[in-house]
């Protein structure tokens, strides 16, 4: 008798949490379809769900230890999924005040519009951030953002672990966003977000 669709789940999960990430990857495509219409339901953006996807597998692969300890896989992504959705409401939220906020300041300005003076400054404080990032998490998302290099071509020039990559670009991401956050810069998305390829 071959293995029942749960048996070979624990299989792939066994091999996820010893970091295998053709096995990560299986399991992405099998739960992205339902967890994309989640999303895109919930946030009424197909961008925003598309995002909340990424940025939750990629949670996922990084506390990937605690899949051991899960019995229901698809309710423990629903859960990721969910927090992601909630965190990006929020944020929008917020964003809609900010925005509305600096649109009035703006409109007796007839020289520039509310996005260049944005891009303008979102741009010069993402510089600032970046080089207060630590010497190796700078070199990585340099080497990412600027050299388009992927997470192993990465890992081979600096000689580290992919994992070290994946993790000093989500931790180097989050700086840049705290620092735009403390500069009162929240409508940034296409500036700053990227998703990281697991491969």
């Amino acid at each position: 008798m071959g293995l029942s669709n749960a048996d070979k789940e624990h299989v792939l999960i066994d091999k996820i949490v010893g970091g295998d990430e053709q096995a990560f990857s299986v399991l992405f495509f099998k739960y992205l379809p339902v967890l994309q219409v989640f999303a895109a339901k919930f946030t009424k953006s197909d961008d925003a769900a598309e995002e909340i996807i990424q940025d939750s597998f990629l949670r996922v692969w990084l506390n990937r230890d605690k899949l051991a300890e899960v019995d229901n896989v698809k309710a423990y992504l629903y859960k990721y999924v969910s927090n992601e959705c909630l965190s990006y409401l929020r944020k929008k939220l917020k964003d809609d005040r900010v925005v509305d906020a600096f649109t009035a300041k703006q409109q007796n300005s007839h020289n520039n519009t509310v996005e260049t003076i944005n891009l303008n400054e979102v741009t010069k404080i993402i510089a600032i951030a970046v080089e207060k990032l630590p010497e190796q998490r700078k070199n990585i998302y340099q080497l990412s953002r600027r050299d388009g290099k992927t997470i192993p071509e990465i890992a081979e020039i600096l000689n580290i672990s992919p994992n070290t990559v994946k993790n000093a670009l989500v931790i180097a991401l989050k700086s840049i966003r705290i620092h735009l956050d403390q500069h009162g810069i929240v409508f940034f998305f296409p500036i700053v977000f990227f998703f990281l390829k697991i491969k």
